[in-house]
């Protein structure tokens, strides 16, 4: 007869037909258990006055509570290694299971979760950053609305998420439709020029190739930076920040912008977080992904990218601009280190 758990309404039951004069054979025939869980019953609440299970210690647990503090103290060395190797780590000469660990891992409250990807941060780019934040604390919107935030990015035609998963049975990998087909740099790639700051927009500029300081000054800062520059008055000129990649930093292109009269933000290096910017790179990566239909060549992904730099609202951009004190502090309380932006 299969084993089922009986519930509490039945043990009250049987205890009321065994009180009645039932026998526990009689009991067990019209319940459908066998009469040894009714005698088993019947004597427990006779000892206990009551008809629930008694706690049970249950299984042993085979590490002690000094040996899965040494536990936690290897993830706190080591956050990326598997179960399979903290294992190892841990207790060597012991017999334990995968199991054994991701249970440790779980009861500690630690689950495997996405992984924040940050530039490499020296000591020196740390302490440049938290100078250059200590500089600007008490910086107002006034004085960061003057800022005009510039900078590049690259989009892939097809991109490719290495966090995607499939919903399928079991030995089904191979099947047609749960394989995600890829093609060689993802199929090509535009690469932007933008620049925003809290009251405008500067037109998206397509960069042709590898950027170069000369095409820098001739297809960015001629045609756009330095004529939009060229409107305002001297005393409220905007001040210009590009980051340190090469062409910036080219010798033509810091003359080029010190005839102009455009003065330029000093950038600490390795600090994307410190730049708005970047947010309306994700944004307009996201709204290109879900496009539908989805775009198949370069030139519909160019098109693309110019239609949603137009879409990107003002109140978008001041969200992100106004938040430059929040961003500054952060680095401070992070004394230069990694920050949640």
């Amino acid at each position: 007869m299969a084993r089922r758990r009986l519930s509490e309404a039945i043990r009250w039951q049987i205890i009321g037909m065994h009180a009645t004069g039932a026998s526990f054979k009689a009991i067990g025939r019209q319940l459908g258990y066998h009469y040894t869980v009714i005698s088993r019953l019947v004597r427990k609440h006779r000892q206990t006055g009551a008809v629930k299970d008694r706690p049970q210690s249950g299984r042993p647990r085979v590490t002690s509570e000094r040996e899965d503090r040494a536990f936690l103290r290897i993830i706190r060395r080591e956050p990326f290694s598997t179960s399979t190797v903290l294992k190892r780590a841990w207790l060597p000469n012991r017999h334990l299971s995968t199991r054994t660990v991701r249970n440790r891992l779980k009861a500690a409250g630690m689950a495997a979760r996405r992984v924040i990807k940050r530039p490499r941060l020296t000591d020196d780019h740390k302490r440049r950053r938290l100078a250059w934040c200590l500089a600007r604390q008490r910086w107002n919107l006034r004085t960061w609305r003057r800022i005009h935030w510039s900078d590049e990015s690259r989009f892939l035609l097809h991109v490719t998420d290495g966090r995607l998963r499939v919903w399928r049975h079991r030995n089904t990998a191979y099947t047609p439709r749960n394989i995600r087909q890829t093609v060689p740099f993802g199929g090509g790639s535009v690469m932007v020029w933008g620049c925003i700051s809290h009251d405008c927009k500067l037109d998206l500029v397509t960069v042709r190739g590898n950027l170069t300081g000369d095409q820098y000054m001739r297809h960015v800062l001629e045609p756009v930076v330095v004529t939009h520059f060229d409107n305002h008055p001297l005393a409220t000129r905007p001040v210009y920040m590009d980051d340190n990649a090469r062409p910036h930093r080219s010798r033509a292109v810091v003359d080029y912008l010190q005839n102009n009269a455009v003065t330029t933000l000093p950038w600490p290096a390795m600090s994307p977080d410190l730049n708005p910017l970047e947010h309306v790179w994700d944004i307009l990566g996201r709204r290109i992904q879900v496009l539908q239909p989805p775009v198949q060549t370069l030139r519909e992904l160019e098109a693309a990218l110019h239609r949603e730099w137009l879409q990107v609202t003002r109140e978008q951009i001041r969200r992100l601009t106004g938040g430059m004190r929040r961003r500054v502090d952060a680095v401070i309380r992070a004394r230069g280190g990694f920050t949640r932006y």
